[in-house]
């Protein structure tokens, strides 16, 4: 009786590493790079595939007639970001699938993001960020670049949501055909303006914000599992 209930405990082992399989799969491949488009007042975002404690990615914009790649996150109308005169560059947010959710939402008031691995406060050329270590916990983790310019900008994005996997080299652009002075002047910083509005409808999380609900989550959710187990076992002894 004792050698049947191993077995059981064996098989049920087997099919919870079975489930485990596809997610170590996607994992492997949760690792993007590309050319993105955002038309002037709109939103682009990409989240990962399942739930991770990490991200590191490297934006920069770029002037160029290149149709961007196909398949490449999504665009959406989303929150018209705020203006900011005389300050070239985009906004990106890292937050998690419901915050992406609530920033793309026209009718929503506010959003949450990771204010440490974002550049938010000003338009940027081009922003590098990474959770390192990453976070206890783990969740769909997305990132949010929103286009403040009254014109459509590109950008080239190369991002990992796999810890110990670097995201790629930034694929390389052929620069765009003008003859007038590029509007993406150096990688310098711009000077801000008088004119930006005080209180965008956004705020912050903290590292210790919502990956902490996450965390009790999982834990609940490993509980379950052993609760399933063990309530499995008694049951077939008790039947013997």
């Amino acid at each position: 009786m004792i050698n049947n209930n191993l077995v059981i405990i064996f098989v049920l082992a087997f099919f919870l590493t079975l489930q485990n399989i596809p997610t170590l799969k996607a994992q492997q491949d949760d690792v993007y790079s590309g050319l993105g488009a955002i038309p002037s007042a709109q939103t682009w975002y990409i989240c990962s595939k399942q739930e991770t404690n990490y991200i590191n990615y490297k934006m920069k914009v770029v002037e160029t007639d290149q149709t961007p790649t196909q398949n490449f996150g999504i665009n959406v109308q989303g929150n018209h970001p705020l203006q900011y005169p005389g300050i070239l560059g985009l906004l990106t947010y890292a937050t998690n699938f419901t915050g992406i959710q609530l920033f793309i939402d026209p009718q929503a008031k506010f959003s949450i993001y990771w204010s440490d691995l974002s550049c938010f406060d000003f338009p940027a050329l081009e922003c590098n960020r990474v959770k390192d270590p990453p976070f206890e916990a783990k969740t769909i983790i997305c990132l949010g670049i929103s286009n403040p310019q009254n014109t459509e900008q590109k950008f080239t994005l190369s991002i990992s949501f796999v810890y110990g996997v670097l995201p790629l080299p930034l694929p390389t652009v052929s620069p765009k055909q003008t003859n007038t002075t590029s509007s993406i002047p150096s990688t310098s910083k711009s000077t801000p303006t008088n004119d930006i509005p005080e209180n965008p409808p956004f705020f912050y999380a903290t590292n210790n914000g919502f990956s902490n609900v996450m965390s009790n989550i999982n834990i609940i959710r490993l509980l379950l599992i052993i609760v399933v187990v063990l309530l499995s076992t008694i049951f077939i002894i008790s039947n013997n």
